[in-house]
Order: C-alpha cells, then sequence, then structure tokens
C-alpha cells in the first residue's frame, strides 16, 4: 500500500518538470530539517536522508512501520489527534513530540503539517536541545520560586520573633518600673537595677502619665531594688523627681541602701532637694499623712 502510494506520487510529477523535479529533490536530499511526506493512515511514504542521522535508523526501518510505533506512548493520543485534524484538512503548524531513536533514546520533534490529497506534507525539526534548555529553566524558576517561598516563610518567622521579642522586652521593661496605685492619690515606683537613658524616658513617660490619670498627690519612688549608684542614675532619678513636683505631686524617695549613699557622697551629688526615707514603710507613712485633707 505504502509502495504504491509512493509510485503515484512520483507518476503524478509531470515530466516537462524533471529540472525542477531534479531541483526540488536535491534540496530535499541535502535539507538538514526532517523533511518527508505521510499516509493519513500513518505510515511515511518519502523521508529526507536527514531522518537517518538524526533517529538512527534507515529510512526503509522508517517506512515498515506505522509511524506511531516510533512515537513516546505518553505522545500517542496527541499525535493522533493532530493526524485526525489534518483529515478534516486543518494545517498542523506547531505539534511537538517525543520520537524513539534505534538506541532507545527519546528526541523532541517540532513539526509543521499539511494535508494535501490525501497525504501529509510535512517538515519537522530536532528540539530536543532547545526543549532541555527549557526544562532547566523551568527547573530553575521552580528552585527559585520554592526559594523565595523559602525567604517569604523566613521574613514572616522573623517578624513573628521580633514581635515577640519586643513584647517580652515591653513587659520585662514594663516588670523593671513598675508603677502601683498603693493608695488613693498615691502612687509608687519600684526602681529595679540600673538606669539608662532609654529607661529613665520610658519611666518618665509612664510616671506622668500615671500620676495624671490619678491624680496622685504624692509619688513614691523606691530605690531598694538599686544596687549601685553613679552620676547618670542620680542625674535620672532626680529628673524623676522634678516631673513628679511639675505635676503637683509631691515626689518621696525610700530605700536608699547605706552603700548608695555613701557613693551618693562621695561623688558629691547634692541631695538637699530630695525627700528621703530610709523604709519604704517609712515614706509610705509619710504619704498618707501628706494625703490627709488639711484642717483650717
Amino acid at each position: 500500500m505504502v509502495d504504491e502510494q509512493r509510485d503515484e506520487v512520483a507518476a503524478a510529477e509531470p515530466q516537462k518538470d524533471a529540472p525542477k523535479q531534479d531541483t526540488y529533490r536535491l534540496l530535499f536530499e541535502l535539507a538538514a530539517d526532517l523533511l518527508g511526506i505521510a499516509t493519513m493512515e500513518g505510515y511515511f511514504v518519502e523521508l529526507s536522508p536527514s531522518w537517518e542521522g538524526r533517529l538512527g535508523y534507515t529510512r526503509e526501518e522508517l517506512r515498515a512501520q506505522p509511524f506511531l510505533s516510533f512515537v513516546h506512548p505518553d505522545d500517542q493520543a496527541p499525535t493522533i489527534g493532530e493526524v485526525s485534524r489534518m483529515a478534516q484538512g486543518e494545517v498542523v503548524l506547531t505539534f511537538k513530540n517525543r520520537y524513539r531513536c534505534k538506541d532507545g533514546a527519546y528526541r523532541w520533534i517540532e513539526w509543521t503539517s499539511v494535508p494535501k490529497d490525501g497525504l501529509i506534507y510535512f517538515v519537522a525539526r530536532d528540539i530536543t536541545t532547545q526543549q532541555q534548555i527549557e526544562e532547566e529553566l523551568r527547573a530553575s524558576r521552580r528552585e527559585v520560586e520554592e526559594r523565595y517561598r523559602e525567604l517569604e516563610q523566613e521574613m514572616t518567622e522573623r517578624r513573628q520573633a521580633e514581635a515577640a521579642l519586643y513584647a517580652q522586652n515591653e513587659a520585662v521593661r514594663a516588670l523593671s518600673a513598675p508603677i502601683l496605685q498603693v493608695a488613693e492619690g498615691v502612687l509608687l515606683l519600684a526602681v529595679i537595677g540600673r538606669i539608662d537613658a532609654d529607661r529613665a524616658g520610658m519611666m518618665m513617660e509612664k510616671l506622668l502619665g500615671a500620676i495624671v490619670d490619678a491624680a496622685a498627690r504624692v509619688t513614691i519612688l523606691d530605690l531598694t531594688g538599686v544596687a549601685a549608684m553613679d552620676t547618670d542614675t542620680a542625674s535620672h532619678i532626680f529628673s524623676l523627681v522634678h516631673a513628679s513636683r511639675l505635676l503637683g505631686s509631691d515626689c518621696l524617695v525610700s530605700g536608699i541602701r547605706p552603700a548608695i549613699a555613701t557613693t551618693m557622697v562621695d561623688l558629691g551629688i547634692d541631695t538637699s532637694s530630695l525627700r528621703t526615707f530610709g523604709t519604704l514603710a517609712a515614706a509610705l507613712s509619710h504619704a498618707l499623712g501628706l494625703r490627709a485633707p488639711r484642717h483650717k
């Protein structure tokens, strides 16, 4: 059947166009692309020599079997679909499938096919290298996208960790300078540890806000939790005392340890403006007396 169709193709060539046909045949034989003619029944009729170098089969071997037998199993159904389209007269401009080589490997082939007079005329190209490059690019893109998702996840986790750390720090800062309303109109700020500039600013903001909210007439700064004193710490304490007084709250200082008192004297710190008490209990007792209404 295939031989008969091949003979019909040859017989259809007008003898007067023999020189032109010789030129076409020469181009066909020399073409680097994969040229050929096939039947709608699925057999190759004519193939350019380039097929032999590309797949490793002789042209006789390729013509002897249905071309579908060379197609990768996963590509056979789409290939049948394209042949059916051409049987309806449609032109296939780009179609890709994989063909098995004689050594068992598969190569990607891209087809441009035109149906005419019950035959399929086609030009095909080996695009295996191109497909490999595209697959490598797709793999690289998937890897980049996966890495991007991982980085986004890492950034989200880092932001969450930073937020949690910030909340913990704020909690620690709040605990390091707790402000309590020990009686109506009386606030207690228990100072614990050394006071740096950042912490002093936080304490100032919290204390002044609490004085306003509680309408506190008396504020006690308890230094029982301060183990050592330097000029910076003393300066911050004086600032708290003066700021409290500016808001109308009498500020008392309690819990100054003997060692701290000695250090303050050695540093030449003037404490004459401070109202100091040895214990918190003494300061609180005095504060309650100050809070009591004055009799005329």
